[in-house]
């Protein structure tokens, strides 16, 4: 601890609180303050008398002064960047820059362009934000904006969180290649993955730009605490229940651990974002584009997290879908080769047939293997859940069967098959007690 220097005929010494406060021309409290800042200021042990010397407060001053002088032209680069937005924001570009992003998204979605389709997400999310946040706040139509905006935000954070895997489902069913998965599969199925992040959008296109949301209103914290139970609620109990993680569990499969640790780490993440978001919500919502980038680099983490899940789920049903289907059934048709060759070449009129439309080359190649025509009189098959629910036309099933061949690293995988609904109804699938 430095000592204080002897008082005598020593100009540079600054000895009480008033002296500090005289020579830096302020008042007390805030010289008082400035120490926080590490103003030079020492204390005498076992007192509350304090000291200064002048060249070491002149230095302060001057280093204090070119940090303010650097903030000062941070600031003033930041508030050119948001003026040249908000002249963006507010021009004709902005405008097509979203209506092409926008036509980008819906055309990717539609054609099955699944990383086109993220992609293209992300960057019309980012053009309505900063839309959003840039524009006159009390602007005509701003909360519904706002709504459009979270609409689009929460689809595109569920769509994202499952289809980074559906290629590679794609290319391990037979026939999904042509039979491809229900446009709203990937929205609907990614909803668990984010319970809090569609809490967070909601009430953001509720919220009065202008100050806190929950200002003055204990009903709407309340309303917000109560849905954040209900959705983490929901969500965990779609993913321990409706995937099946009990089931793997019970079996004592090895993945069970990697698939209980993923869930758990999207259930933190939405933890943390709930507590963010909270706060976030308690305060000002002025500046949601700084809390939106939170977010988004929490939805990061879940997407990514939700893609390593979902191939550990493709690979159960690829090896173990009587584990994690345990509902085995049959085919009840004891004519069916027979019968799925007439299936196969009935006419739908203008001159195509059945089968040029709803069957591929590999289900082709399938209908004339000895062995696949063997198993559907002998074998077991295993109904796979898929996207029965939101199939709108070309409705199909999955079902898989253990093949001889095909066995990798010793284990026999299943062949699943992408069936034509109407195919399956002709080979009657059904439901049988017998153990797996």
């Amino acid at each position: 601890m430095k000592r204080m220097p002897r008082h005598d005929n020593n100009d540079d010494l600054l000895v009480t609180w008033k002296d500090i406060a005289a020579y830096l021309k302020c008042s007390v409290r805030k010289a008082q303050r400035l120490e926080a800042q590490a103003l030079p200021v020492n204390r005498i042990p076992g007192t509350k008398s304090v000291w200064a010397l002048k060249p070491e407060v002149d230095q302060w001053l001057a280093s204090h002064a070119e940090r303010t002088s650097r903030g000062d032209e941070r600031g003033e680069t930041e508030a050119r960047l948001a003026a040249a937005l908000r002249r963006f924001s507010a021009s004709r570009g902005w405008a097509w820059a979203l209506a092409i992003s926008l036509t980008i998204t819906v055309a990717a979605t539609a054609a099955s362009r699944y990383a086109a389709a993220i992609a293209s997400f992300g960057l019309t999310a980012a053009l309505g934000v900063s839309r959003c946040s840039l524009a006159a706040r009390r602007a005509s139509g701003a909360r519904f904006k706002r709504a459009l905006l979270a609409l689009l935000m929460i689809a595109g954070m569920s769509y994202s969180a499952v289809a980074t895997t559906l290629p590679g489902w794609i290319d391990s069913v037979v026939n999904m290649d042509v039979l491809r998965p229900a446009l709203a599969y990937p929205f609907a199925m990614g909803l668990r993955f984010i319970p809090i992040p569609i809490l967070i959008a909601f009430f953001w296109a509720l919220a009065d730009s202008n100050g806190p949301a929950f200002a003055g209103s204990s009903r709407l914290r309340t309303a917000f605490l109560g849905l954040a139970v209900l959705f983490l609620a929901l969500s965990t109990a779609a993913g321990v229940a409706g995937a099946g993680l009990h089931r793997i569990w019970q079996a004592g499969l090895p993945i069970r651990w990697t698939l209980l640790v993923g869930e758990s780490f999207v259930l933190a993440v939405n933890l943390v974002m709930f507590a963010g978001s909270y706060r976030f919500f308690s305060r000002s919502t002025r500046n949601f584009m700084g809390f939106g980038l939170q977010c988004g680099m929490g939805c990061l983490l879940i997407a990514l997290t939700a893609a390593i899940l979902g191939r550990h789920w493709n690979e159960i049903d690829r090896y173990y879908l009587d584990i994690h289907r345990p509902q085995a059934y049959r085919v009840q048709n004891v004519n069916a080769a027979d019968d799925l060759q007439h299936w196969l070449h009935r006419g739908l009129g203008d001159g195509l047939r059945r089968g040029d439309r709803a069957v591929g080359p590999d289900l082709a190649r399938l209908f004339n293997d000895p062995e696949f025509l063997h198993a559907l009189q002998t074998r077991k098959f295993y109904r796979v859940d898929f996207d029965e629910a939101f199939q709108a036309a070309d409705k199909a099933v999955i079902f898989g069967y253990k093949a001889d061949r095909g066995i990798v690293d010793h284990r026999p995988a299943f062949v699943l098959v992408r069936f034509p609904a109407d195919l399956a109804a002709v080979l009657r699938f059904e439901q049988t007690n017998e153990d797996h």
